[in-house]
């Protein structure tokens, strides 16, 4: 006696079933944890200029989620600010000495988004103190 195969169109419908069943269990593709919304996107307009021979000003537009802002010098992280903050001064640094910036945003669930442009800068040479008395 011959087996039975189910027809073509049951099998579609079973192999669709599945499939949506694997999807529903996992979740919708592409849909985010929360509230939907992705990570905020990379801050634009960074600049940076050596304010002394031991300080750069790094300065970026506002970007729309941001919590708080992360300040890298290279690849460490050398400052934390509130989102309502888009520039801080980056203090300890050595004069005549090139340094790469850049700025990531945070949301309120703590997920950042993307880096900035890397943004160079040099600190100018030290200055030594006037230390004498004024003349005449």
């Amino acid at each position: 006696m011959r087996g039975r195969s189910a027809p073509p169109s049951l099998l579609r419908r079973l192999a669709l079933c599945g499939a949506l069943f694997l999807l529903a269990s996992c979740g919708w593709a592409g849909a985010e944890d929360g509230d939907g919304v992705g990570a905020p996107g990379a801050p634009t307009g960074v600049t940076a200029a050596a304010g002394t021979a031991t300080s750069v000003h790094v300065m970026w537009n506002a970007t729309a989620r941001a919590d708080g802002y992360e300040v890298y010098r290279g690849t460490t992280k050398v400052k934390e600010v509130p989102g309502s903050q888009h520039m801080v001064d980056v203090t300890r640094l050595r004069p005549s000495t090139r340094y790469v910036f850049s700025v990531r945003a945070r949301d309120a669930d703590g997920r950042l988004g993307p880096p900035s442009r890397r943004v160079p800068v040099k600190t100018p040479a030290a200055v030594a103190d006037d230390r004498s008395a004024p003349s005449r």
